[in-house]
């Protein structure tokens, strides 16, 4: 179990993105944010090129991302 309490939204960050894809789908499933006093989900921590990362990892590197 994660605990994110006393923790800042800039420690969390570093935290979130310094985990590989597969600890980033267990912390994700296990962490409920609305337990603490954050308005977020997991992947908005992420960088831009973590994100990118995440989800081609998460759609087996079949994901197409547009920006239209």
């Amino acid at each position: 179990m994660y605990d994110l309490t006393g923790k800042t939204i800039l420690e969390i960050k570093e935290y979130v993105n310094s985990l590989s894809n597969e600890e980033l789908d267990k912390f994700i499933d296990e962490v409920d944010f609305a337990d603490y006093d954050f308005d977020l989900e997991a992947l908005d921590l992420l960088t831009s090129s973590r994100l990118y990362d995440y989800i081609q990892y998460s759609h087996n590197g079949e994901a197409t991302i547009s920006f239209d």
